[in-house]
């Protein structure tokens, strides 16, 4: 009996790594509470068809920030599922973890833009200690190293301001052509205690800019309210867009079009 149970555990592993394998996708054995999670975002998902108008006038930047984590592949399923390309900010103590690199190189190869986002996230080193373009190399480094492409678009960890208003800083980054990326709208969805109801309803109070940028963040709520903020920007009308070097435009907290 022992056997016979052995050798079904050990056939149904054989066809889960089958199946992963002819749909492209590497493996993640995911606990209980993650293969709830999935069930509940799937649901949400298939309430109606939503198509991302690339043509409409009305543009939204979905940002995700402190990626790569565990949740990257599965708010990529989604962006996969909406034909939605986003903007990545990944931090650089994540991106050292290898066994993200696959989520990472995922969402390059898909055609969503990865920026950079610091190594520590810490707010003594990077401004206090004046550190913060020299993290923003060794990310963007790790950036190219993984996905062999290089960015220079950034995120400063809280926002440019106040933490940027610092003359030698503000040099250094000039001098290294970097961007700087801030939001037009922050969701809060990093606040503690923060849930889907709550995101939904600061993303209805701010939406009005016929160009948005959201500020996101890769955390399980954010995962499952995703699917219903593209819901909502679509019922607004607005087209989803990932960001391109090349079509660069400012949108710092300093109020500088040269960043």
């Amino acid at each position: 009996m022992i056997k016979l149970i052995c050798l079904i555990m050990i056939s149904g592993l054989v066809l889960v790594a089958y199946l992963d394998k002819q749909i492209g996708r590497e493996q993640i054995l995911l606990p209980a509470e993650q293969h709830k999670l999935r069930k509940t975002v799937e649901v949400q998902m298939k309430k109606s068809p939503v198509t991302n108008n690339r043509e409409a006038t009305k543009k939204v930047y979905l940002t995700f920030d402190d990626g790569p984590s565990q949740w990257t592949h599965e708010i990529l399923d989604i962006l996969h599922m909406y034909d939605i390309q986003a903007t990545f900010f990944m931090i650089g103590s994540n991106l050292d973890q290898s066994e993200l690199h696959r989520a990472v190189q995922r969402a390059s190869e898909a055609g969503h833009y990865i920026g950079a986002h610091s190594m520590t996230h810490d707010d003594e080193i990077l401004y206090r200690q004046k550190n913060f373009v020299s993290e923003m190399e060794q990310t963007i480094e790790m950036i190219e190293e993984i996905t062999s492409k290089f960015s220079n678009l950034v995120r400063a960890p809280y926002g440019s301001l106040p933490s940027l208003r610092n003359d030698e800083i503000l040099s250094q980054i000039r001098s290294k052509n970097m961007k700087i990326w801030d939001w037009t709208i922050d969701t809060y969805d990093w606040e503690k205690g923060t849930n889907v109801e709550k995101i939904l309803a600061t993303l209805q109070e701010n939406v009005h800019r016929d160009v948005e940028v959201v500020l996101l963040h890769e955390r399980e709520q954010t995962l499952k309210a995703l699917p219903e903020i593209i819901r909502f920007f679509n019922e607004q009308g607005y087209g989803f867009e990932v960001y391109q070097e090349e079509n660069h435009f400012p949108i710092n907290f300093l109020g500088d079009d040269q960043l």
